[in-house]
């Protein structure tokens, strides 16, 4: 078991028991706390600011008044990984949690072997959004990612580079891969968001399936 601490926030007792008893049988935290709304989450939240936390929650069940105070609140606690689970997202919403907030994203009817993923790399700091809503952002953002791809001269170097990251490497993961220098690596990427003209890894995880440079049948965001 871990120092991981797993807040559930889920007012769906159904829901909350399935991630309860598959948390406890799982042994990747070494307690679990249940939030039911937006007052004891931030109780909570507050109480265990030095710890590691992952939170696993559906807004729709929690009473935010606007998007502008959801990425208020988030804000706060900037550090924090978090897993949002919901029966249905809409484009606004899935903009908001996958590209405002870059954070992990999934939904409810979701295969227990994929859930188990989206946690791990939840758990890994890395990003993951199922594929079924990848590709509704992909949808949604086809005329905001360059589509004129041979006028976008990246260097085999950062093709490469675009690869790795959108595959779910680290920049340090990068460095050793490539045999690179930490500080290589982010200049690379920097110039990569400046040619490509974006700015999140969700956007350049968009272009390198469009551009082929990765095969979205295999890959986890």
């Amino acid at each position: 078991m871990t120092n991981t601490i797993l807040i559930i926030a889920d007012n769906q007792p159904l829901t909350a028991f399935a991630l309860r008893t598959w948390a406890k049988e799982s042994e990747l935290f070494n307690s679990i706390i249940e939030s039911s709304d937006k007052q004891t989450l931030k109780e909570s939240l507050n109480n265990l600011f030095d710890e590691d936390v992952l939170l696993i929650i559906d807004i729709e069940l929690f009473d935010f008044s606007d998007k502008d105070e959801l990425l208020a609140f988030f804000q706060t606690h900037n550090q924090l990984r978090k897993l949002f689970i919901g029966d249905h997202f809409n484009e606004e919403e899935l903009s908001l949690i996958a590209e405002d907030m870059q954070s992990n994203i999934v939904l409810k009817n979701v295969e227990l072997e994929e859930l188990k993923i989206a946690i791990s790399f939840s758990l890994k700091g890395r990003y993951y959004i199922q594929s079924e809503l990848l590709n509704l952002l992909m949808r949604k953002n086809s005329t905001q990612v360059k589509t004129g791809y041979e006028e976008v001269h990246l260097t085999p170097t950062e093709k490469d580079i675009v690869s790795l990251i959108a595959s779910g490497k680290t920049t340090k993961e990068v460095a050793v891969i490539r045999s690179l220098s930490y500080h290589t690596v982010v200049t690379h990427r920097k110039n990569i968001f400046r040619k490509l003209g974006i700015s999140s890894i969700h956007a350049l995880t968009i272009y390198a399936i469009k551009a082929g440079l990765i095969d979205p049948t295999e890959y986890y965001i």
